[in-house]
């Protein structure tokens, strides 16, 4: 969640006494339909082979948990009953699927109310946390239940950030077990929690050395907690701070404006060449370091109180302006290492993405229904120079086709390579670009396995790809010698929202400006022969490099078609493509 946002929620909460409470015996009933009578039944921004809420508005995965039981996946993502505005207080909850192969997602259920039984210090809006199974450790909960952490907004105090726990007696399907009598298990007011006394969320919990750590939000620093017995909760360093700061978590890049840090995950993981390593994952910006909102890891491990220290820099998870809110399988027991972990993020950008796709219209729209996609889950793993690399799960792939041996001279079946005939392209090129590939009127559900090559030398001049999606665009512009790249994007649905052009701006110019998108290293560079594989959906872009870089960007069109084009800048007169192309089931 975004800081700013929360600011609004508290602003809303005074008037929390108008908000219809619910009874405690409605909220220990039995799972009940979301219903709205202003919902729009429409799939105008659902996602074709990702994961999508299945109403209103959702961003934050709150956790990716082995559920041994049912031999599957529990999923569990923060959601908004409106997405007229996702921030208004009373609305959050949490929303629940399972999956056993990450294409394929079962009914979502609502797994946390918006609103806490009725007691003194309860919640209204529940809000990012965590799901671990008990160990044995929790007080008051059988020994493999599920429980769960989460963050939200006390109802009756004006709405300060807190965290409460809950657990499940249904597998993890619901958590209607409050404990504590319904109180924080960390409030934002105690003299040792939250240093600013308003940031107190996101909590992410995990077994550590005979105890429990809590990781927590808390504006620019991350409070690191300690319990014995899952309720009570103290200092993990009881003669310090117990604070993980900015220069740490974020060491290497230049932490001004960076902050909120939110949602972190720890977990080990081990290197191939048999090293194991704790690695914190969090979500930040790093505008000075040409960064947007996204998420971020550092590696390194726990000091002897359980505050991590750092062995190397931090760095993007994924490059893109898309992917935040990110969440991660894996053990919560943080002396179970794992060689590989699947992770999906939140496809959005809080700079544009709350304030657009027409949410003026106050949730009557058709475009307004169904405002949450989440990314390919990936898998990721952590090579031996300490940084990581993912692979993205896209699952079996039906009606390829293949165009091999692609080049500027000679049209391949009946696809419109012009010979001879050099296409201006615009601003961001470097000389004359030719067209390699254009195919209009595809299903927006795509992958594309690009295989650039060079019959005579190593691959010279810049490489460009454009998606349209009716009058909108994501655009790549690639140059092999240095590894440097660029997405631009447009999108005129996010016109007409709460900010009108400033999201639509930040969306388009992205923050080179003069519409020219994002820049990064892609780390490949000075080939002769490479393959970029490129994920399309109704949704989203996702990019990925060879050496397991990844980009990922949000679409906001609701068209079900595409047009997919592949330019290339051919000085040596070598450069060819070979391109596979296929459904995504």
């Amino acid at each position: 969640m975004n800081l700013q946002r929360k600011y609004l929620k508290r602003v809303k909460l005074a008037s929390a006494s108008a908000i219809a409470l619910l009874s405690v015996n409605s909220f220990f009933g039995i799972e009940q339909k979301v219903v709205h009578a202003d919902a729009v039944d429409s799939d105008y921004h659902v996602a074709k082979a990702h994961l999508t809420t299945k109403d209103g508005w959702s961003n934050d995965l709150q956790s990716i948990v082995w559920n041994e039981k049912g031999q599957y996946y529990d999923l569990y993502f923060l959601h908004s009953k409106t997405a007229d505005d996702p921030n208004e207080a009373g609305d959050q909850n949490w929303y629940h699927t399972t999956t056993k192969d990450f294409i394929h997602f079962t009914t979502q259920n609502e797994a946390i109310k918006a609103d806490g039984p009725e007691a003194p210090y309860t919640w209204t809006s529940a809000w990012t946390g965590t799901v671990l199974t008990n160990n044995g450790q929790i007080k008051g909960v059988p020994r493999g239940a599920k429980v769960a952490y989460f963050s939200g907004l006390e109802k009756h105090d004006g709405g300060s950030q807190n965290i409460w726990a809950a657990w499940s007696s249904d597998n993890g399907k619901t958590f209607s077990h409050v404990l504590n009598g319904a109180s924080p298990v960390i409030d934002h007011s105690w003299n040792w929690t939250s240093k600013n006394k308003v940031d107190e969320r996101d909590p992410a919990v995990v077994y550590w050395k005979g105890k429990m750590l809590m990781y927590v939000a808390e504006g620019d620093e991350i409070g690191v907690y300690q319990s014995y017995d899952g309720i009570k909760w103290a200092k993990a360093d009881p003669n310090g701070a117990s604070k993980v700061g900015l220069g740490t978590y974020f060491k290497g890049l230049n932490g001004r404006d960076s902050t909120p840090v939110e949602c972190p995950v720890l977990r080990t993981m081990t290197t191939p060449d048999g090293r194991q390593k704790t690695v914190l994952f969090f979500g930040a910006k790093a505008p000075h370091n040409g960064q947007t909102t996204g998420t971020y890891y550092i590696v390194g491990h726990l000091d002897n109180n359980g505050l991590f220290a750092p062995e190397t820099n931090a760095k993007r998870l994924d490059q893109g302006s898309d992917y935040y809110g990110a969440n991660f399988s894996g053990s919560s027991d943080l002396s179970q290492s794992a060689k590989t972990i699947k992770s999906m993020g939140w496809i959005g950008n809080w700079n544009y993405t709350a304030n657009g796709i027409h949410n003026d219209e106050h949730a009557t729209s058709e475009f307004t229904k169904h405002l949450g996609s989440y990314s390919l889950a990936r898998d990721i793993s952590l090579k031996n120079d300490l940084t990581m690399t993912s692979n993205l799960i896209t699952g079996r792939e039906n009606n390829i086709k293949r165009y091999n041996n692609v080049s500027k001279d000679r049209p391949v079946n009946g696809i419109n390579a012009t010979s001879n005939k050099p296409y201006t392209r615009g601003k961001d090129t470097n000389g004359p670009v030719y067209n390699l590939f254009d195919v209009p009127n595809l299903s927006v559900s795509k992958k594309y396995d690009l295989n650039f090559y060079n019959i005579k030398e190593t691959y010279k001049g810049r490489i460009y790809f454009d998606i349209w999606q009716g009058n909108d665009y994501v655009k790549v512009n690639y140059d092999p010698s240095n590894g440097m790249y660029r997405v631009a994007t447009r999108a005129g649905e996010l016109d007409r929202g709460r900010n009108g052009q400033i999201s639509s701006s930040y969306y388009y110019d992205g923050l080179l400006g003069r519409g020219l998108g994002y820049e990064n290293q892609s780390g490949v560079a000075g080939w002769k022969n490479t393959t970029i594989k490129v994920v399309t959906d109704k949704n989203s872009v996702e990019i990925l490099f060879p050496n397991g870089q990844s980009y990922t960007a949000a679409r906001f069109n609701s068209s079900d078609k595409q047009d997919f084009k592949i330019y290339t800048e051919d000085p040596t007169n070598g450069n060819r493509v070979n391109i596979t192309q296929s459904d995504l089931s």
